[in-house]
């Protein structure tokens, strides 16, 4: 809501509350004239009732009137009576208080559980990402904040802090363990033994080429020539080359077969070996450990390699700045679509949604001590930095409003209570 609006409904209420004020007073002056000129005589008895029950309701009304005004400002505004100016003069314990409010009740991790509970929102977010316009915005968003970042990091200052950062880091980095941790990992459960069956098929498959047999047929052919100078003349080396690179690659296929079927076949188990033994020179050996490190100041220091990588970088980022200008770029659909994807996957898996829900419970409950620290900080430190004033107007211009009806109330409960007096002393009177 504007504050332009804010501020009509705040004066709006004070006119009506001062409108049932003034009529109170309106009342009892008129009921007072009534009794003391004798307009009415014999002065009869609902008279007095209007009477004493507007006197009450005029006390009633200013008394709210000056309680909720009290709040505000100083009463008087030159020489104040004490407790008046409530909210300016107590600005710390309100900001305080406040803070510790927002922070306790909104941001216990009870409530953050609650309210990741109740929104779900794994699949609010797959609703919306099934959307393609919500996809394509979202894509869109994000690319064009990939170029922002890209943009930020292509500046000189920044590449070359983020450049110099980089170096420092992989030259105090111990290389020996890392490759080795590396090497025990994608050799965990024979995995390089796949490796090594995708290695001999491939080997087989080459084998089995026809350009392949006639390369080596050309191999043996010269050979024959070069070794075997008289006996060319009289044999069919052609024939022989041919028939010779034929066998070579049967053989070649027959022994790689050999090794793909074995699972124990000794080429396998010195594969492993060697990979082990390699392992733990890695970690052991100075002489590795200072190779490793010669290899790693060698590329740190390569001009030519750092000038390549700067072209390939050059030439990303301006494709991916083209391509996000562009109506229909590569980048930004491929994203749009894969954010799909994700949205109709979460839509349609509630184990997935539900799992989902559980890790951003477990983040925000997480962030929650921060952000809450965070927040509340900010919300004390920004009402202390308000002027008295302006903290006092800015109270009332939201809750003023709301606090009118007090006053109104005021009015009509000391009316009723007024009346009620009244009855009693009259009953009393006739008793």
């Amino acid at each position: 809501m504007l504050p332009d609006n804010k501020q009509q409904q705040l004066r709006r209420a004070k006119r009506i509350a001062l409108f049932w004020l003034v009529g109170a007073a309106f009342v009892f002056i008129l009921a007072t004239l009534a009794e003391y000129r004798q307009w009415i005589t014999p002065w009869p008895a609902w008279a007095g009732l209007i009477k004493m029950a507007s006197e009450a309701a005029l006390v009633g009304g200013l008394a709210d009137w000056f309680a909720v005004s009290a709040l505000f400002r100083p009463i008087p505004a030159r020489f104040p009576i004490p407790h008046t100016n409530i909210v300016a003069n107590n600005k710390a314990a309100v900001a305080g208080n406040l803070s510790r409010f927002v922070k306790e009740k909104f941001f216990n991790e009870v409530a953050i559980e609650k309210l990741v509970n109740d929104a779900r929102p794994a699949q609010g977010m797959a609703r919306w990402l099934r959307e393609p316009q919500n996809a394509d915005r979202l894509s869109r968003f994000a690319a064009r904040s990939l170029v922002g970042i890209i943009n930020t990091l292509d500046d000189k200052p920044v590449q070359d802090m983020m450049v110099s950062g980089v170096k420092r880091a992989l030259l105090k980095m111990d290389l020996s363990p890392l490759a080795a941790g590396t090497l025990r990992v994608l050799t965990r459960d024979k995995r390089h033994q796949e490796v090594l069956d995708q290695l001999l098929y491939k080997i087989a498959e080459l084998a089995h080429r026809p350009d392949s047999q006639m390369f080596i047929a050309e191999k043996l052919h010269s050979w024959l020539k070069a070794e075997y100078r008289r006996l060319e003349k009289i044999l069919p080396t052609t024939w022989l080359s041919e028939q010779g690179a034929d066998i070579a690659s049967k053989a070649i296929v027959s022994i790689l077969a050999d090794i793909a079927n074995d699972s124990e076949h000794p080429v396998r188990k010195s594969f492993d070996r060697q990979l082990e033994d390699f392992t733990a020179r890695m970690e052991t050996d100075p002489a590795m450990t200072e190779k490793l490190e010669n290899i790693r100041n060698q590329l740190l220091n390569n001009d030519t390699l750092q000038q390549y990588l700067f072209q390939v970088w050059g030439d990303v980022k301006r494709w991916l700045i083209d391509d996000v200008a562009a109506t229909d770029g590569k980048f930004t659909n491929r994203l749009s679509h894969a954010l799909q994807e994700a949205g109709k996957s979460v839509a349609n898996d509630e184990q997935l949604a539900n799992a989902v829900d559980v890790h951003i419970a477990e983040a925000a409950r997480a962030m929650a001590p921060e952000l809450a620290d965070f927040l509340t900080d900010h919300i004390r430190k920004t009402i202390l930095a308000w002027d008295d004033n302006q903290m006092a107007e800015q109270i009332e211009l939201n809750i003023g409003k709301d606090l009118q009806k007090v006053r109104i109330n005021g009015t009509l409960v000391g009316g009723l209570i007024g009346a009620c007096l009244f009855l009693i002393e009259h009953a009393i009177s006739l008793l």
